[in-house]
């Protein structure tokens, strides 16, 4: 009998794989490190009006396609435009469901000790104190080299640091005065660090889509906070930097 029931269902629906929801209304939110502040407020202020709580995991970029792709449980992913288009192309998001959040330039920062020579522009800083930056490997959301280079005024630094990703960065600023770090504007602020300039480079593009494998039934309606007025105060204030 329970085939029989199984076999009507299937041509019910045409073939088609069920949706399951999980019992549990949570939802699970993926995003790299430069926007898990932001994205944990966002999380707090969602749960505060619905009742629902997000769990947020954070992951770089290769780290989130890897987990999606064996399917460990997410619902909603947060990342630069290239890996959600990357995973909406592979059916790991919905593509109907991306929504974009904005812009997050490159930015130096400096231990919030340290005088820096009044005026300093970019050539000036790197050409007079150690810079510390992602290496290129799978472990951080950007090649910190590269981007410096790609920036003219940033041809002659003095001393480039490479580690594993910004949090790495910003500890080993927040640690010593004498240091620069490489990292995203939307991690810019905190304890023990300011932000020092801007590079003059292309800013990294953050979208959001719902998991293909999803299994809250509230995730798009967390989606839609994110990406509503609500969220958008919350990414601004963290300088996520508005669609022109």
């Amino acid at each position: 009998m329970l085939r029989r029931i199984l076999c009507l269902a299937l041509m019910l629906s045409g073939g088609r794989a069920f949706a399951w929801n999980s019992p549990a209304p949570d939802v699970v939110l993926y995003c790299p490190p430069a926007l898990q502040n932001a994205l944990h407020r966002v999380a707090d202020g969602y749960t505060a009006a619905s009742g629902v709580n997000v769990h947020v995991f954070v992951a770089p970029p290769d780290g989130l396609k890897g987990l999606i792709a064996h399917r460990a449980r997410d619902d909603v992913v947060v990342a630069d435009s290239a890996t959600i288009a990357a995973l909406a192309a592979r059916n790991q998001v919905q593509p109907e469901s991306v929504v974009r959040l904005g812009k997050d330039p490159f930015v130096l920062i400096r231990n919030d000790r340290a005088a820096l020579p009044p005026g300093a522009g970019v050539a000036q800083l790197v050409a007079t104190y150690p810079t510390v930056l992602p290496d290129p490997t799978t472990a951080a959301s950007f090649d910190g080299a590269a981007v410096l280079r790609a920036d003219g005024r940033a041809a002659s630094p003095v001393q480039e640091i490479g580690v594993s990703d910004t949090p790495t960065v910003i500890a080993r600023v927040r640690e010593e005065t004498g240091l620069l770090g490489l990292v995203h504007q939307t991690e810019a602020s905190g304890p023990g660090i300011a932000k020092a300039a801007t590079l003059a480079v292309a800013a990294t593009e953050v979208s959001a889509g719902l998991v293909t494998n999803g299994q809250s039934a509230n995730a798009a309606t967390f989606l839609g906070y994110l990406a509503g007025p609500k969220g958008a105060a919350v990414l601004h204030a963290f300088e996520l930097e508005p669609e022109s």
